[in-house]
């Protein structure tokens, strides 16, 4: 029961949103997207199943959320982490490397890079990815896409204010 399309969820719904490096190919995001579903069909805090969808964008951004209503708990939320350090293991891929930036180049593809080549190579410009927002909503208006100067990431430039 308790996995759902996300398309169900409100704009409220938390998510959980994660980059993955390199990017899937078709057989990987199977795979991945295959064990994520098993995890949620099975997710539960407390004895509660938790109503949750997912959605694999790209292949690079994998977006899990849950409904508002749904109660997550510390232990909950490490399953799915474990799940994920295990799929990391399995494809080659980065998904829970916090160093890294997610960028779009201006033919329209997505890669990621360190911090520190985003402070060396990145402007103002720059198309960054927000893999920090929290709600459904980020996601459906576009606002978790943007200029870097209108993100967080203009803290790492240091010369915008």
């Amino acid at each position: 029961m308790p996995r759902t399309d996300i398309e169900h969820l409100p704009n409220d719904s938390r998510i959980w949103l994660f980059g993955i490096s390199p990017a899937l190919d078709e057989r990987k995001s199977s795979r991945l997207l295959e064990r994520v579903d098993a995890f949620l069909a099975d997710w539960n805090a407390h004895g509660q199943p938790i109503r949750s969808a997912r959605e694999l964008r790209d292949g690079s951004f994998l977006i899990v959320a849950v409904d508002k209503q749904a109660e997550t708990s510390g232990c909950s939320i490490d399953r799915m982490f474990g799940t994920l350090r295990q799929l990391e293991r399995e494809l080659g891929v980065a998904i829970l490397d916090a160093n890294r930036i997610f960028i779009r180049h201006g033919d329209g593809r997505i890669d990621s890079i360190t911090r520190a080549d985003f402070v060396e190579r990145g402007d103002r410009h720059t198309i960054v990815f927000d893999t920090t927002a929290e709600r459904v909503g980020d996601i459906r208006s576009g606002a978790w896409e943007r200029r870097a100067e209108d993100s967080w990431h203009a803290k790492l430039l240091g010369r915008i204010a």
